[in-house]
């Protein structure tokens, strides 16, 4: 696993919906359903997005990880905190095969826990992860 610096490029794959934010899934019944590759958002698309539910519950998005200009992150160990709390209370879940992700390499979730952080991924949803924030 990668220890994070500040010139890494990962990408917070838990990202809002801004104009130049990489759409990378969209949720279907409660789960993450990745794209082949990802797509940068523009105005346009937020606009729209934002009619209704939030689009970060019906959408994943990635952008550049802002490490301790983040809520999330723990300075301590200088790693996102919220994969650690996910993966705290899913720890019962399976590990089976990694489903195809376009931000794999780039992913800080994944540079942190490998695959154990994307068998969470795809029932990671924003407006689910907001119960961990604020936990």
């Amino acid at each position: 696993m990668e220890t994070p610096s500040e010139k890494d490029d990962k990408l917070c794959p838990s990202y809002l919906a801004k104009p130049g934010a990489e759409l990378f899934g969209y949720v279907s019944d409660g789960k993450v359903q990745y794209l082949d590759e990802t797509i940068v958002v523009d105005k346009t698309f937020v606009k729209e997005a934002q009619k209704g539910r939030s689009p970060e519950s019906r959408f994943r998005f990635a952008g550049k990880c802002i490490q301790g200009g983040c809520a999330q992150w723990d300075n301590q160990n200088g790693v996102c905190g919220l994969t650690d709390r996910i993966l705290a209370i899913t720890e019962q879940i399976e590990h089976h095969t990694l489903q195809h992700c376009a931000i794999r390499e780039k992913c800080r979730w994944f540079s942190q826990r490998g695959a154990k952080a994307c068998a969470v991924c795809s029932d990671s949803v924003r407006n689910m992860e907001e119960a961990f924030i604020t936990s």
